[in-house]
């Protein structure tokens, strides 16, 4: 019978990992919130002064509405309030004198304070004819056009609110479960590679979608120049248990029936043993962190794992082969 073949492998020693480790994940850059705009009062559009795409700053002059029919109505209270007051004075010296009962006077002065009131109603509404921004953002969409009757209430435009943009990241149940060793949050846009700029988390939902992913919603300095819809990477640093977390290189680790293992190789007789290892996201550049299963002393394949079987005995290489390039074997 012919021998089994002896494979050549190098090996590695997992490394020791800081007190704090880093995940890297792809983000979307989204709108904090969509803005409905409309009048608090109900009228005719006279003029809509912006447009579908314009950016606005908060107080931007946004739509007016026709204000004719409030004006003729606060002129006339205006002149029925100057006219009550002038009998306000004639009636208070009646009743000062005793001539007026303090009922009747009571009623005249009340009659004018009512009339005050609907004066400042009437004002307020002659205000809201003129529509402007509540913060600063990109006009996606406009529903009216100028002489069409709108409601109080009723969207005049949608805004998109980018006074303050989020990162929206998906993770996944286990990275989902190690939450709490979240220390910090940075961004990267590939605008500016090797860049970093601080993010502060928002929220993350309890609830897994249909993916069993977990949205993790990150909030964005306003200093960075960056639009909806845009990719980032999202640096997440996490604090370690020093004492039994390592790294490994990525080609170590190799996966069976949904279990993560390593070929961990016995110093005395050359033979390799699968140990099942928990991984956490990486580590860094080319490692993955691993929670659980090794130690800094164990010596494990680096890399061509898929071509090994348990209990296999394995001729060590100390240095790369010129016909093995890559490290493949």
């Amino acid at each position: 019978m012919a021998s089994t073949p002896i494979h050549n492998v190098f090996v590695t020693n997992p490394k020791n990992i800081g007190p704090e480790s880093e995940i890297s994940l792809p983000a979307t850059v989204e709108e904090s919130r969509t803005i409905s705009v409309g009048f608090k009062t109900a009228g005719q559009i006279e003029n809509i002064f912006v447009k579908e795409g314009d950016r606005i700053a908060p107080g931007s002059l946004i739509a007016r509405l026709d204000t004719i029919d409030y004006s003729i109505g606060i002129s006339a209270l205006r002149e029925k309030y100057a006219q009550l007051s002038g009998e306000i004075d004639r009636i208070a010296k009646l009743h000062a004198s005793g001539n007026l009962s303090d009922n009747d006077y009571e009623k005249a002065t009340s009659g004018l304070r009512q009339l005050s009131l609907q004066l400042q109603l009437e004002e307020n509404k002659l205000a809201y004819c003129t529509l402007r921004s509540p913060a600063a953002g990109i006009v996606t969409k406009v529903n009216f056009e100028a002489s069409e009757m709108v409601d109080a209430g009723t969207p005049v435009i949608e805004l998109l609110d980018n006074s303050r943009l989020i990162a929206v990241v998906d993770l996944p149940v286990k990275l989902y479960s190690e939450r709490k060793s979240f220390s910090a949050f940075y961004g990267e846009s590939s605008l500016t590679p090797g860049k970093l700029f601080p993010l502060e988390m928002l929220s993350l939902t309890p609830i897994a979608d249909n993916n069993q992913l977990y949205k993790l919603r990150l909030s964005m300095p306003a200093s960075v120049v960056l639009t909806p819809g845009m990719n980032i990477t999202v640096h997440i640093a996490c604090e370690n248990d020093a004492s039994n977390s390592v790294m490994v290189p990525l080609s170590s680790v190799f996966e069976d029936k949904n279990e993560h293992y390593v070929w961990v190789v016995n110093p005395d007789d050359s033979k390799v043993s699968a140990h099942k290892v928990t991984i956490s996201g990486t580590a860094e550049d080319g490692f993955l962190k691993v929670t659980s299963g090794l130690s800094t002393n164990h010596t494990i394949v680096r890399a061509g794992v898929h071509h090994l079987i348990d209990g296999e005995t394995v001729s060590i290489l100390t240095e790369e082969s010129a016909t093995n390039p890559g490290n493949v074997l």
